[in-house]
């Protein structure tokens, strides 16, 4: 698996796989993402609180 740092503002939205996943709002540390399949079919996914996330950074020899 890689891990991927992609910075979005609200609105933005990028591909996962066959998926398009669109940043709605952030408030606080708490991110609200609505992802949408192929079809045109759509979720709302549950607030994601980060704020206790750990970014992996990358190690540079």
């Amino acid at each position: 698996m890689h891990l991927h740092q992609i910075d979005l503002v609200p609105g933005e939205s990028i591909r996962v796989g066959n998926l398009i996943v669109t940043l709605v709002a952030v408030e606080g540390s708490v991110a609200q993402l609505h992802i949408e399949d192929p079809d045109g079919n759509g979720s709302w996914i549950n607030p994601v609180d980060y704020s206790d996330s750990e970014l992996a950074e990358p190690a540079f020899a």
